[in-house]
């Protein structure tokens, strides 16, 4: 007689871990970021925070940079590189 199929009798009593709660992760970005920052292309150098974007704009045309990235937390606001 073959037992293949059959379940043993204390499989049944085994406690079993409640499932999990399946939450998907969700990316959420500060609601609003501090600053602008300003990076010399040329140098890759950060020249600092900002707090507005036309500020950022004026220092990198007073420090003469040729080309500039401006940052808003993690989203790039402007690429200026002239060729």
């Amino acid at each position: 007689m073959s037992n293949v199929g059959q379940s043993r009798h204390y499989a049944e009593a085994r406690y079993e871990p409640p499932p999990r709660r399946v939450t998907p992760w969700k990316y959420s970005p500060p609601s609003k970021a501090s600053e602008y920052h300003l990076i010399d292309l040329f140098a890759g150098v950060s020249q600092g925070g900002f707090e507005t974007l036309s500020g950022a704009r004026q220092s990198a045309r007073e420090k003469r940079l040729s080309a500039w990235d401006i940052f808003h937390g993690n989203v790039r606001v402007e690429y200026h590189e002239p060729r």
